[in-house]
């Protein structure tokens, strides 16, 4: 971990003749392309929007944050947790 005058590193070895999937390539790219400092959050949102938002009452992952999102797809779920606490009071 950097540190003031210290800069961190980190290498990522991927064995010879090994494929990497889709997602890996966008996650290595996303790593690449946000290398200053700050740039922890865009690297959460990318993986946010490659691995999709989760279903909060399971195991299953959904990628339709990408296709509307992030702040659209926070508002649509406000709206929905926002409903059933409503439906659930009455």
């Amino acid at each position: 971990m950097g540190r003031f005058t210290n800069k961190a590193y980190a290498y990522f070895l991927v064995p010879k003749g090994h494929i990497l999937s889709r997602e890996s390539e966008r996650r290595l790219d996303a790593l690449e392309r946000y290398k200053d400092l700050g740039s922890g959050f865009k690297i959460a949102m990318e993986d946010l929007e490659i691995r999709g938002a989760g279903n909060l009452l399971g195991k299953e992952q959904h990628g339709y944050i990408s296709a509307i999102g992030f702040d659209l797809y926070c508002r649509i779920l406000k709206e929905a947790a926002d409903g059933l606490n409503k439906n659930s009071k009455n």
